[in-house]
């Protein structure tokens, strides 16, 4: 018997939560940047104190932010210098935090509790060598950007996109920094706008996914306005979710979701933080091919299922056969020689705001590696096959850039890439 869908009775739109975008008004501090000099085997490579002011806020959260618990200080600290891996408690963040006499200390902390934290103190987020956040500061990061996402006063819902054209102006981004995440760098603004975005959107399709009923007209779903929502922002986002064209891409969306057949098991966990741990754990940076077994691979050692399993072998062999430092990121890796080139504005195993052209970088700049040496053994068959290999990396390199610049390989050099007879000297 076909499984039935069940659709929200719009009839009672059953109160929600309160409004996770509004924040209750707090003494906040003015952030400022933090750079720390860690060890870059085993740290982040910078870290940033990202803080927040406080949001308008109405009256009707008044009640709520009387009994908003505070973020305490972790009294109890380890006396060994090993840093712990992996999350400490599912109940609170414990992150480094610093006031504004340059002290730091522990302090365990929730998400709703950020915007209660003492004035001047600020939670410092480490960034990888790639730009994500790690540790559990990302995580204090990341629920903090959920809520302003949801807020329809920072971020309208009625706007088709999150960027471009039709997007959400820029400005309204650059006035959040200003208002409430306040810095400058780059890198962290970045992260905040990659991740706002995601939040945002799922912000919206879990509310048409509530509210959304087939039996019923336009005008009744734009009457049933859930809580919180502003009614004009409402109307327009259920206008632009009722037009062909976006019920096309839905549908297109759908069945591409269809064709993901490989589930992970990395949970809510970014992969940026997994990686960070495990180059905690290990003193190494783990490649992409590890990343993928672990992230595929249940408690037990077993794959998620049989096409996982299938391509999870095949990395593992390349691995224990590789003779290059798989930890550098590169299309000619093992995932990429298993799983073939990336779409553009994407890197697997890499997380979110990873694409080829900032995670690449290094990969296209080995030219050093073409240097010729003096020894008379240079035309030996071993060098040959050397040069070979490079030349067929440098090749796919430039096939994988004109690929994610052009969307494909320009008609008057396809026949460049054709595959040539290997010629022996």
């Amino acid at each position: 018997m076909p499984k039935v869908k069940r659709f929200r009775n719009l009839q009672k739109s059953s109160p929600q939560t309160e409004s996770l975008g509004t924040l209750p008004s707090t003494n906040a501090a003015v952030t400022t940047p933090l750079i720390e000099e860690q060890s870059p085997s085993t740290n982040p490579t910078m870290s940033e104190s990202i803080e927040v002011q406080p949001t308008n806020e109405t009256s009707s959260h008044d009640s709520w932010n009387s009994t908003q618990s505070m973020p305490t200080e972790n009294t109890e600290q380890p006396t060994t210098s090993k840093k712990h891996v992996g999350r400490e408690s599912s109940s609170y963040w414990n992150v480094d935090a610093i006031d504004l006499q340059g002290v730091m200390k522990k302090i365990k902390v929730k998400v709703r509790e950020v915007s209660n934290l003492p004035h001047g103190q600020r939670i410092i987020v480490d960034f990888d060598e790639v730009g994500m956040a790690v540790g559990e500061g990302q995580g204090v990061l990341a629920g903090y950007c959920g809520i302003l996402a949801t807020d329809d006063n920072l971020f309208p819902i009625n706007f088709e996109r999150w960027s471009g054209k039709t997007g959400i102006p820029n400005t309204y981004f650059l006035e959040c920094f200003k208002e409430i995440l306040q810095t400058t760098e780059a890198i962290a603004q970045r992260y905040c706008k990659l991740t706002l975005g995601k939040k945002w959107a799922a912000h919206r399709q879990r509310l048409w996914n509530e509210f959304y009923d087939p039996t019923k007209t336009k005008d009744q779903i734009i009457c049933n306005v859930p809580t919180g929502i502003d009614r004009t922002q409402w109307a327009h986002f259920v206008t632009y979710r009722l037009k062909p064209e976006t019920m096309d891409i839905c549908k297109k969306n759908r069945e591409n979701r269809k064709k993901q057949v490989i589930p992970h098991t990395g949970g809510s966990k970014p992969i940026s933080r997994r990686r960070h741990e495990m180059l905690l754990d290990s003193g190494k940076l783990p490649s992409r091919g590890m990343l993928y077994i672990e992230t595929h691979k249940r408690k037990d050692g077993s794959f998620v299922n049989e096409a996982a399993k299938a391509i999870g072998e095949q990395i593992e062999v390349g691995l224990s056969q590789s003779t290059t430092d798989e930890s550098q990121v590169s299309p000619h890796d093992v995932v990429g020689r298993v799983l073939g080139p990336e779409h553009s504005g994407r890197v697997r195993c890499m997380g979110l705001g990873a694409a080829p052209t900032n995670s690449f970088r290094n990969t296209r700049m080995r030219l050093s590696d073409l240097s010729i040496g003096s020894s008379s053994t240079a035309t030996s068959s071993a060098s040959t096959n050397q040069w070979e290999q490079k030349y067929m990396n440098l090749e796919g390199a430039l096939k994988a850039y004109m690929i994610m610049k052009e969307g494909k390989i320009p008609d008057e050099l396809a026949t460049f890439f054709d595959p040539q007879p290997q010629v022996r000297y």
